[in-house]
């Protein structure tokens, strides 16, 4: 009986006693989950604030803006090369609006005084192909000079020691200085002119959906344009690094470079309306190319904290899986 009595106590011991819904643990991930994400929030702004300061992205801004600020007067006339191109697809015109357009957004940022006005509608009356297309390949040479410190810069962000070769960075930011151009081309076509270069309206004339097409389209107008920066975004950090992520890895870093372009061009459209008949019309073009540095200053800024935000996620997804290694490996044994 004792026997029998030690072994019932043994096994009373052994067995838990029963959990009122009280004492009954909750699971880990409904309480530590605020906390987790609470903690992993700070230590990321920890971490940005670190690398920001480490890789000098004041710095590297600075250099982008002001090289972009020396190649933008060439960019203009090759995109303005490209636009007076599009006649033969859009129509006379279309094109004298899309001029008009242009040279607007000029005059509203460097002033009435300006030495572009008269080279951008050089350019728009030209018909002598051989000229633009030797001027345009001279121009984005030029222009590259932006995109070749856009390269580097990227490479600090992804914390490459090495860099590419003087050639290599010459030819992938002439390469990205093409692409942008003729992004930057087909956004303001489909901006100013229409989709499919104006040729959509008029199909839904043809169709009797004219006042319907009219009405989504400026509806959808502006979601496309966004969506067109954030693939120009996820496009140039995927090129412009030695160290390649995922297509879909860049997208988080393009999503806040573009949330943070919206709110610079914002404030700076808002400025320009201001300043029409203020700092500009005082300083003219001094003043416009002082706003416009600036401006292009932050632009930088926006694209090397995206580039900041993919790297440092990049940096912990290992850790994740390593984490996920020891639950793994215990339901196994």
């Amino acid at each position: 009986m004792n026997s029998d009595h030690s072994a019932t106590d043994g096994s009373a011991d052994d067995v838990a006693p029963p959990r009122t819904p009280e004492h009954r643990p909750v699971p880990s991930g409904l309480t530590s989950r605020p906390r987790t994400l609470g903690r992993s929030a700070l230590r990321l702004a920890k971490e940005t604030r670190q690398d920001w300061a480490q890789h000098r992205i004041a710095g590297l801004s600075a250099e982008i803006a002001f090289f972009a600020l020396l190649g933008l007067f060439p960019a203009v006339i090759v995109f303005a090369a490209l636009l007076g191109s599009l006649d033969v697809l859009i129509g006379q015109s279309a094109a004298s609006g899309t001029e008009d357009w242009l040279l607007g957004q000029i005059s509203n940022t460097f002033g009435d005084q300006n030495t572009l006005d008269a080279t951008v509608a050089d350019l728009f009356d030209r018909s002598d192909a051989r000229v633009v297309t030797v001027g345009i390949a001279v121009a984005a040479y030029a222009a590259s000079r932006g995109f070749i410190a856009v390269v580097r810069a990227l490479n600090v962000c992804r914390g490459h020691q090495g860099t590419r070769s003087w050639l290599s960075t010459r030819l992938v930011g002439f390469a990205l200085t093409l692409f942008t151009l003729m992004v930057a081309v087909a956004v303001a076509a489909m901006v100013v002119i229409g989709p499919l270069f104006g040729s959509g309206s008029e199909l839904a004339d043809r169709l009797g959906a004219g006042s319907s097409f009219s009405t989504a389209w400026d509806w959808l107008r502006w979601p496309l344009v966004v969506i067109a920066v954030v693939a120009w975004a996820a496009t140039v950090y995927r090129i412009a690094p030695l160290h390649k992520l995922r297509w879909r890895r860049e997208v988080p870093g393009a999503l806040l470079a573009t949330a943070w372009w919206l709110a610079v061009s914002g404030g700076f459209g808002a400025y320009l309306s201001l300043a029409s008949g203020g700092v500009n019309a005082i300083f003219g073009l001094l003043g416009g190319a002082i706003s416009l540095l600036l401006w292009l200053y932050l632009l930088a800024m926006g694209l090397l904290a995206g580039a900041e935000l993919n790297s440092l996620l990049d940096r912990h997804r290992p850790l994740r899986s390593l984490r996920a290694c020891p639950s793994t490996e215990t339901s196994q044994d």
